[in-house]
C-alpha cells in the first residue's frame, strides 16, 4: 500500500469498510456515521494526492502534455444559491463543510436534510405568505424547484430537521424576484374556464400536470 499512489480514483472503487481501515492506517480519526466522501476527501488531504492519477487523465495541448483542470465535487462550503432557469423553475444547488455536517449528524435527534422554501409578497417586505418543506438526500446538491407564480419574491433555506425540535437552518439563499408571465398554477386557477384557442393548443392539460407533478405547496 505504500508504494502506490492513492488517487481519488482508486478510492472511490474501496469499500467503506476499506477505506475506514485505510484510513486508521494513516492515523485519521473517522467518527461514526461519516459519509464516503469526506472520509475520502480526509484521505487525500493526508496523502497529498497528485492533481492526476492516470495517463488517461493527461491531454496534450500545443504538443506538451497537461493535466486538464477537474472541478471538485465540493468546496468544503455551507452555502445555497438559487438562480432562475426560466419564470416558472428555479435551479437551486447547496454544499455543506465538513465541520457542520458533522455536528449535525453527530446529534441524536437528527433526522433528515430538507429545503425550505419560503414566499414573501415583496422583496424588502419579510413577512412570509407561503412556505413548505422539500425533503433531500445528504448525496443530492441541486434541484430544480417549480415557483408559484402567485407570489412575488421567493428565498430557500438548506435545513437539518430534527426529531424533537425545530429545524436548524445551515444555509441561506437571497431573495430572488419571481418574473410574472407564467400562468398562475393554484387549485383554483386551474378550475377556471380557459379560451378555446387556449384549451385546443393543450396548454391547460400541460399546467394540469405540472401542478399534479412538480408541485410542492400551491394552494
Amino acid at each position: 500500500m505504500e508504494n502506490m499512489t492513492l488517487s481519488r480514483q482508486y478510492l472511490e472503487t474501496l469499500t467503506s469498510a476499506d477505506l475506514i481501515e485505510l484510513a486508521d492506517e494513516y492515523g485519521i480519526d473517522i467518527p461514526e456515521g461519516l459519509s464516503r466522501r469526506f472520509v475520502i476527501g480526509e484521505l487525500l488531504e493526508a496523502i497529498d494526492e497528485p492533481n492526476y492519477s492516470t495517463e488517461d487523465d493527461l491531454i496534450a495541448v500545443n504538443g506538451n502534455v497537461q493535466t486538464p483542470i477537474v472541478l471538485p465535487k465540493t468546496y468544503n462550503e455551507t452555502q445555497i444559491t438559487v438562480i432562475l432557469r426560466n419564470p416558472a423553475w428555479a435551479f437551486v444547488y447547496w454544499d455543506l463543510n465538513e465541520s457542520d455536517y458533522r455536528d449535525v449528524i453527530q446529534t441524536k435527534s437528527f433526522s433528515s436534510f430538507m429545503l425550505r422554501v419560503l414566499y414573501f409578497s415583496s422583496l424588502e417586505d419579510d413577512s412570509l405568505t407561503e412556505v413548505y418543506d422539500i425533503p433531500v438526500r445528504y448525496e443530492d446538491s441541486d434541484r430544480y424547484i417549480l415557483l408559484s407564480q402567485a407570489e412575488t419574491a421567493v428565498r430557500i433555506d438548506f435545513a437539518a430537521e430534527f426529531k424533537n425540535h425545530e429545524p436548524r437552518i445551515l444555509a441561506r439563499s437571497n431573495k430572488i424576484l419571481i418574473p410574472k408571465g407564467c400562468p398562475e398554477l393554484t387549485s383554483r386557477s386551474l378550475s377556471e374556464k380557459k379560451a378555446p384557442i387556449i384549451e385546443l393548443s393543450g396548454f391547460s392539460e400541460l399546467c394540469r400536470s405540472h401542478y399534479m407533478n412538480h408541485r410542492q405547496s400551491f394552494s
